[in-house]
């Protein structure tokens, strides 16, 4: 656990150092080129209208649009989100690098094998570090459980996604997630950040 902890704080010093430093790339427009991007990011940009819009909006719009596609249980939507390496440290404390669309799709269809579709109520925190890079946290919670497709259930309980945002050519993705489960004890407890709900 303090492994997965260290890297978070390295990732963090990272994104805080790029968002000072301008990033490693020059200023972005305002129009999203979409000629430099993978081509599920460029199929993206049609579905999540999130480019040259005002930057919190925009990563506000990400994060519903990220809600929507868990919601549904939809992997292609999820991975065009994402930018092409991401990584991940699941519910379980498991970290996954991930590298290219085939192992991104990979990850959320696994997840997505064992459950039924998701009836969650999303709500969402965002703080953008600098013009480049931002972190979003989006509280999930699940009132009624979760049904397995095996017919068991997964008893109330929330997640907190938190994900590291980048801005790659005008358009924000997801470039690193981590995401922590709540008990039902645990939710409304400790200091956690003013969440407003997400339309998802």
């Amino acid at each position: 656990m303090s492994e997965i902890i260290t890297f978070l704080r390295i990732l963090f010093l990272v994104v805080d150092f790029l968002a000072a430093n301008g990033g490693a790339q020059s200023p972005v427009e305002s129009g999203a080129n979409t000629r430099s991007l993978p081509p599920e990011q460029s199929a993206a940009l049609l579905h999540t209208k999130v480019a040259a819009i005002a930057p919190e909006k925009a990563v506000q719009d990400l994060a519903s649009t990220w809600c929507s596609a868990y919601r549904s249980s939809d992997p292609e939507r999820l991975t065009a989100l994402e930018t092409r390496e991401i990584e991940i440290v699941d519910r379980f404390g498991e970290w996954h690098h991930l590298i290219g669309l085939k192992a991104r799709v990979h990850f959320w269809e696994d997840g997505f094998d064992m459950v039924s579709l998701k009836d969650f109520r999303p709500a969402c925190h965002v703080r953008l570090i600098g013009l480049n890079a931002g972190v979003v946290q989006v509280r999930v919670s699940y009132d009624d459980g979760i049904a397995l497709k095996n017919g068991d259930r997964i008893p109330r309980f929330s997640e907190i996604h938190t994900f590291v945002l980048v801005k790659v050519q005008g358009t924000w993705l997801i470039t690193a997630q981590n995401i922590v489960q709540q008990s039902s004890q645990e939710q409304g407890q400790g200091s956690t950040p003013a969440f407003s709900p997400t339309v998802g």
